[in-house]
């Protein structure tokens, strides 16, 4: 599995379910609108914030993690100060997991295959 599925699959819910939480609980957004800023039901984000949905604890052991859930509390900052949309903030995110190796921690072990991509932009 190429580092860029692994995310999208292991590490993107996770991303998602912390973004809801900190936009519901921290910055006082209703479930609905943000339902409709991820492009989701709003039984999708009822499951994010309940951790039915997002609950993967496979990265948790990566050195990175602290710092991944600082950065998803900025992004969600961001999208409620209108500095960035959610589409913006999970692309940076996404960006920040793969330039960290957060991939790399899924299921304990690396990637079944190298990303051609990572190397030529630094990313690992």
């Amino acid at each position: 599995m190429l580092p860029c599925e692994v995310i999208i699959v292991n590490i993107l819910p996770i991303m998602r379910k912390e973004l809801a939480i900190k936009l519901v609980d921290g910055h006082r957004f209703m479930k609905a609108d943000v339902a409709r800023m991820f492009g989701v039901s709003g039984t999708a984000i009822s499951q994010y914030i309940h951790g039915t949905r997002g609950h993967d604890t496979s990265i948790k052991d990566c050195p990175n993690y602290t710092d991944f859930i600082r950065e998803i509390a900025e992004s969600a900052s961001r999208i409620a100060l209108k500095k960035g949309t959610v589409i913006d903030e999970l692309c940076r995110l996404c960006d920040y997991a793969k330039r960290t190796g957060m991939h790399e921690y899924v299921r304990g072990g690396q990637p079944q295959a190298k990303c051609p991509e990572c190397p030529r932009k630094g990313l690992i």
